[in-house]
């Protein structure tokens, strides 16, 4: 039995900042980082290249264990001009790298790579033996048949426009923070001043029709004063339907 302190470490436009990670390192007993350097959930933010190589000296001199989840790297490696390669690539021996296939492919395929040094093999192994993890049979045959016969970049390329168009019709809506935002993200992360009770805002959308999800629910440390809302992009079954929701949001927002 163990348990594990989640300690929120502030960030910018560019992620975590290295000095506010390398202040907790020497005020507590920190074991480990989780970032998702190619977009960011809920905040969509990407963390820069320059950034990356900061994060990792200090990660491995405080000898911390980095868990990288890329499972958006799909809609940055490549798009995105400031990004040349995952964290993995920096520090491996400290790295556990994660990318599943249920954004870039489909929700209900639950497959997912792992890529870790010699010095993590033995305790995963162990981890997921005891936790009795077995990846379906089915889905790991579909996604490995999807690959190989080339089908899966085509479902990829698909979705990259369909999240192009879902982004462009947000920005028509809310210019103002779209600038800030991954260009292809599945989800936006809009501010908002409005300073009351996010489940009963959240409460009053959804009698509107729409269902959103305030920050409140992703805080893991202290309230903040600054607000947002988390927008889902790709959850309607049309853009159309999209168009219909951003305009009941923005006709509700104060």
């Amino acid at each position: 039995m163990f348990r594990i302190k989640l300690v929120p470490i502030p960030g910018d436009e560019c992620g975590m900042l290295p000095d506010e990670l390398e202040t907790q390192c020497l005020q507590l007993e920190v074991h480990g980082v989780f970032l998702m350097p190619s977009c960011s959930n809920p905040t969509t933010v990407m963390i820069s290249e320059n950034r990356k190589k900061e994060l990792a000296a200090i990660i491995r001199k405080h000898n911390l264990i980095l868990i990288e989840d890329d499972i958006y790297a799909f809609l940055t490696a490549g798009i995105i001009a400031d990004y040349d390669q995952p964290m993995f690539q920096l520090i491996p021996e400290q790295t556990v790298y994660i990318c599943s296939t249920s954004k870039s492919i489909c929700s209900g395929l639950r497959v997912a790579y792992i890529v870790f040094s010699d010095a993590f093999k033995e305790k995963i192994i162990k981890a997921i033996f005891n936790i009795n993890v077995k990846t379906s049979s089915l889905d790991a045959e579909i996604i490995t048949e999807l690959i190989l016969s080339g089908k899966a970049n085509a479902i990829v390329e698909e979705k990259k426009q369909l999240a192009q168009s879902a982004n462009h019709i947000y920005s028509e809506f809310f210019s103002q923070s779209f600038h800030t935002s991954h260009p292809l993200s599945f989800y936006s992360w809009l501010p908002i001043s409005d300073n009351g009770d996010g489940s009963r805002m959240e409460s009053a959308f959804l009698q509107k029709g729409i269902r959103v999800f305030h920050s409140n629910r992703f805080l893991c440390g202290a309230n903040t004063q600054d607000k947002f809302l988390r927008i889902a992009l790709a959850s309607t079954n049309s853009l159309d339907e999209l168009k219909r929701g951003l305009e009941i949001l923005k006709g509700n927002l104060r």
